[in-house]
C-alpha cells in the first residue's frame, strides 16, 4: 500500500525528485494543507543567468513578529500575533547530471499547533456566488462573442423566469410550505409552524433549524429584531430575529415572514420562537419604536426588559426636535450614564429652559424613558447592543442573496446558503482566536495573560481596554467588614469622581457601583484596581460571563444532561455528529477509492441507524408527521407588488372592485393573454 503524503518518513521525502519546480511547491503545498499548517515562499537562489536553482518553502509562522509601537501603550489594534519562530521548512535543487529536481533540505517538527482537517479550509480563499448576468457574461465569453451564442440576453432571462414558474406549478405558498416540510422530515430538530387565515388563506410563517436552536441555547440572552426588511416580491414583512455570539458576530436565531404587522401576528412569532427554544425566554429585547411589537413583547416576554433602539430614537429626535441645541441635550439624556435622579434633573433643565412642557413628542419620550435612556438601562445586561444595529447588518448581508423579484420558494434556499456563509465566518473566527496569539502590553501580566487564554479575540480586546483603564484610578479608603470590603475609588485629574467597590474573601465576588459588568458582561477597570490590591492572579470566576469564553459552544454539551431538555441535547448531539461526518467526509472525497467505500458505509450505517431508531421508544413518542399525511389547506399566494409606478398596488389584488381586469389581446376573453390563447393555438 503506498502510503500517504502526510505520512511519509523525513528519509522518504529527503529522496523525492520533481521534474519542475512548480511540482516541488504543488507537492509540499498539498503535504502542509494535509498536515494542517499553511506556507510562504522564503528563500530563492539563481545562477549568473538569472536561473532559477533554488528554491525553499517555509511554514507560515516562520520567523517573530516585531511590534512597531513598542513604547505606545494606547495602540490597542495591532495585528494578532501569527508567528511563533517555527523551524519547519523544504527546500529543493536542480541537480545538473540527473536533470531533475530534487531535496536539499526537510525541517519536520512545528513549534505550534497544528490546524485540523476540518479546519484547513480557513487557510485558503472561498468562493463567490454567480448572478444571472455573469452566467451570461460568461457564455458570451465562451462563444466568442453575442453573434455566436444562438440567444439574446431577453431569451435566458425569459429561460430563467420559465423556470422559475415551472418549480411553483402548485403555488409559491404551497412550495415554500413543501419545501419547510422536506427540511423537517430531513432534520426532527428542524422547527417550522404556519397558521392560515380561513378568509384570505394568506399564511404567517416561522422556522429555524437545529443550529440556530444550539446557538440560542447558548447566546439568547439578547434577542434583537426588528420588520423593516421587505426584500421579496410580495413585500411581506420579513423578521429576522438574531443576536450576538462570543465573537460578537451576529447570528441568527429564526426568521419570520407575516402576513401584516398587526399585534396578533407578533404575538403568534414570538410564542413559536419561544416552542422553539424550548420555553427559554430572553434577558433582554432590543427592538425599533413599533408600538405592535411592544404590545407583543410585553405579552410573550413580560420578564424580559425591552429597549428601544437608539438609532431610530436619534432619528426621531432629529425629525422631531427643531432646534439643534435641544436636540444635542436630548442625546446627552439618553446616552449619558448618569443616577436617575441625574437624568431628571437635566430632563428638568432642558424642558423648562427651552420652555417644552406641552411638546408632544418629548411628553411620549418621557413616559417610555424606562426602555431608552441610559440612567435606567445601567446595569441591565444587553450584550453591548443598544440598537437594532445587527439587524440592520444582517438585513444588509441578506441582500446579497435576495433581491425585489424572489418568489417564497427561493427566499429559503437562498436564507439557507445566507446562514451557511454566516456560520462559516464564526468557524474563521473560532480559527482565528485558537491559532493566534494576543498581544500583552499591560503591567498586570498575570491577569491579562489569563484574560488572553479564556476570552475570545474580539473580547478580549475590550477587556484590554478596561486593563488600561485600571491605571487611572486610586483607592482613597477601604471599610474592612465580616466577610469582605468595601473600597472608595477616585480618578487621576477628576477628584470629585467617586466609584464604590465591595469584595467578598469567601468566593471572590466583586461588584462596582459603575455596573459595567452587569451590563456588558466583563470586568471594569474598577475592579482590575481592587484585583491589583487583593493581589489576585487570575480573575475571580464571579467576574467572568460564559457566553464571551473561547469555549461557550464547547463547554454546552457536557452541561446539557442535567440542565438542558432533550430536544436541546439532541441538538447538540446532531451538531457534533455533523462536524465528525465533515472530516471524513473530506477525506473520503480526496481518494476515488475512498469516495465509493464512505458511499457504501454511508448507506449500511443510514440503515443501522434508522432500523435503532424505530426500534426505540423515543420513536413512538415523537411521532414525527410526514409531508403526506398533512392536511392540503390551500394556502393562497400574497399578492405581488407592482416594482414600477404606484407602489402601494398589488399585481392580482381581487380586493378592490374597480381593479382593471386583464383580457386576451385576441379573443378579449379573462385567464390567459394572446401569446398562450387558446383560438391562436386552434387556428
Amino acid at each position: 500500500m503506498v502510503a500517504r503524503i502526510d505520512q511519509l518518513t523525513g528519509a522518504q521525502i529527503t529522496s523525492l525528485k520533481f521534474s519542475s519546480l512548480d511540482d516541488g511547491g504543488e507537492f509540499y503545498n498539498t503535504y502542509a494543507k494535509l498536515v494542517g499548517f499553511s506556507i510562504c515562499k522564503n528563500e530563492i537562489k539563481r545562477n549568473k543567468n538569472n536561473i532559477v536553482t533554488s528554491r525553499r518553502w517555509v511554514c507560515a509562522k516562520e520567523g517573530l513578529q516585531i511590534r512597531k509601537n513598542e513604547a505606545n501603550l494606547n495602540c490597542m489594534r495591532e495585528r494578532p500575533i501569527t508567528r511563533s519562530g517555527c523551524k519547519a521548512a523544504f527546500r529543493i535543487r536542480f541537480e545538473r547530471k540527473l536533470g531533475e529536481w530534487v531535496v536539499g533540505d526537510f525541517k519536520r517538527e512545528h513549534n505550534h499547533d497544528l490546524v485540523s482537517q476540518f479546519e484547513t479550509q480557513f487557510l485558503l480563499l472561498g468562493s463567490k456566488q454567480i448572478k444571472s448576468n455573469q452566467i451570461m457574461d460568461h457564455m458570451i465569453q465562451q462563444a466568442g462573442g453575442y453573434e455566436n451564442i444562438g440567444f439574446t440576453s431577453k431569451d435566458f432571462y425569459n429561460y430563467l423566469a420559465e423556470i422559475r414558474n415551472n418549480s411553483t406549478q402548485d403555488g409559491d405558498a404551497e412550495c415554500a410550505l413543501a419545501y419547510l416540510q422536506a427540511k423537517s422530515d430531513m432534520d426532527s430538530s428542524f422547527f417550522f409552524q404556519y397558521t392560515v387565515d380561513e378568509e384570505s388563506r394568506l399564511a404567517n410563517l416561522f422556522w429555524t433549524d437545529s443550529q440556530s436552536r444550539l446557538d440560542y441555547a447558548c447566546f439568547g440572552d439578547v434577542v434583537a429584531f426588528d420588520t423593516t426588511y421587505k426584500t421579496n416580491v410580495y413585500k411581506k414583512p420579513f423578521v429576522i430575529l438574531v443576536g450576538v455570539n462570543h465573537h460578537w458576530q451576529t447570528i441568527v436565531f429564526g426568521f419570520g415572514l407575516l402576513v401584516d404587522g398587526t399585534v396578533d401576528t407578533y404575538t403568534w412569532v414570538l410564542q413559536n420562537m419561544l416552542v422553539a427554544m424550548n420555553n427559554k425566554t430572553p434577558i433582554s429585547v432590543v427592538t425599533g419604536g413599533d408600538k405592535a411589537m411592544s404590545k407583543a413583547i410585553k405579552t410573550v416576554f413580560p420578564k424580559s426588559r425591552h429597549r428601544l433602539c437608539v438609532w431610530h430614537i436619534e432619528r426621531n429626535a432629529f425629525a422631531n426636535l427643531h432646534d439643534k441645541e435641544v436636540n444635542e441635550i436630548f442625546i446627552r439624556c439618553m446616552v449619558r450614564y448618569v443616577t436617575p435622579n441625574g437624568f431628571e434633573d437635566m430632563w428638568k433643565k432642558m424642558v423648562d429652559n427651552h420652555n417644552l412642557h406641552n411638546h408632544e413628542w418629548l411628553l411620549e419620550m418621557y413616559a417610555k424613558k424606562m426602555k431608552w435612556t441610559e440612567a435606567y438601562m445601567r446595569g441591565h445586561f444587553f450584550s453591548r447592543c443598544k440598537s437594532t444595529q445587527c439587524c440592520e447588518a444582517m438585513n444588509a448581508f441578506l441582500n446579497r442573496f435576495l433581491d425585489r423579484k424572489t418568489r417564497l420558494y427561493e427566499l429559503f434556499q437562498q436564507v439557507g446558503r445566507a446562514l451557511s456563509r454566516i456560520r462559516h465566518n464564526e468557524m474563521g473566527a473560532d480559527f482565528s482566536s485558537n491559532y493566534t496569539e494576543h498581544f500583552l502590553i499591560i503591567g498586570l501580566a498575570e491577569i491579562e495573560k489569563h484574560a488572553a487564554t479564556i476570552f475570545t479575540r474580539e473580547i478580549f480586546s475590550m477587556v484590554q481596554e478596561e486593563l488600561l483603564n485600571e491605571q487611572k484610578f486610586i483607592v482613597l479608603h477601604y471599610i474592612d467588614k465580616e466577610g469582605y470590603r468595601m473600597y472608595t475609588l477616585s480618578q487621576c485629574a477628576s477628584p470629585d469622581s467617586r466609584w464604590e467597590v465591595v469584595y467578598c474573601q469567601v468566593d471572590q465576588s466583586m461588584k462596582c457601583s459603575c455596573l459595567l459588568f452587569e451590563s456588558y458582561g466583563y470586568p471594569c477597570g474598577h475592579l482590575f484596581a481592587i484585583m491589583k490590591v487583593e493581589h489576585l492572579k487570575h480573575i475571580p470566576p464571579m467576574c467572568i460571563m460564559t457566553k464571551w469564553l473561547e469555549t461557550a459552544k464547547s463547554d454546552l454539551p457536557c452541561k446539557l444532561e442535567s440542565q438542558m431538555s432533550l430536544d436541546i441535547i439532541r441538538m447538540a448531539r446532531f451538531s457534533a455528529l455533523s462536524a465528525s461526518c465533515s472530516k471524513m467526509c473530506y477525506f473520503g472525497s480526496r481518494t476515488t477509492q475512498g469516495f465509493e467505500e464512505l458511499k457504501v458505509e454511508i448507506a449500511r450505517l443510514t440503515r443501522s441507524m434508522e432500523e435503532l431508531y424505530n426500534s426505540s421508544k423515543e420513536a413512538v413518542e415523537d411521532g414525527i408527521c410526514t409531508a403526506s399525511n398533512k392536511a392540503n389547506l390551500n394556502v393562497r399566494d400574497p399578492a405581488i407588488v407592482k416594482t414600477k409606478g404606484d407602489h402601494g398596488s398589488t399585481s392580482n389584488n381581487h380586493s378592490h372592485s374597480h381593479a382593471k381586469v386583464r383580457r386576451c389581446s385576441s379573443c378579449k376573453d379573462v385567464g390567459h393573454t394572446r401569446r398562450t390563447c387558446p383560438s391562436t393555438h386552434i387556428q
